[in-house]
């Protein structure tokens, strides 16, 4: 296993981690319940802080791991680049499949699909911030699949 493919799979840990977190802050059984905007700025920051403390933590790690004599070729900035195309790809579908959702229960008086509360901060909060996790989950999955394959 690469130097690169630990650091994603330590990465994806970390972010599960951070993610379950937050589920647990904003989500009550299988609803987003009314919260004070002051919890979901805490919460925002704290998941802001654990993120950059643990990919921090990361960074040091690798470059120690580098120090030491680990490698990184071009081979693995390959994978990198084209698992960071996907979760940007994965990121855009999952935003306009949200302004898709917010259009089409607009404009139709009954929509198929269940609704989306766009005026309920707490939803879209979190909402948004799993959009954010999806894209870097997507990423850190890629550059494990594709540095087995390759």
């Amino acid at each position: 296993m690469t130097l690169v493919e630990k650091r994603a799979g330590l990465s994806l840990a970390i972010g599960i981690c951070i993610f379950a977190y937050l589920t647990a802050n904003m989500i009550d059984g299988w609803a987003i319940p009314d919260q004070e905007a002051r919890h979901i700025w805490r919460t925002w920051l704290f998941v802001l802080v654990l993120g950059t403390v643990g990919e921090g933590a990361l960074s040091v790690w690798a470059n120690y791991m580098r120090k030491r004599g680990a490698l990184e070729d071009e081979r693995d900035e390959q994978i990198i680049a084209r698992a960071d195309r996907l979760g940007l790809f994965v990121g855009f579908c999952a935003i306009n499949v949200l302004i898709w959702q917010i259009l089409w229960q607009s404009t139709l008086p009954a929509p198929m699909l269940g609704t989306f509360n766009i005026q309920h901060l707490p939803t879209m909060f979190f909402v948004l911030m799993s959009v954010l996790f999806l894209c870097h989950g997507v990423k850190q999955v890629m550059i494990l699949i594709l540095g087995r394959l390759s």
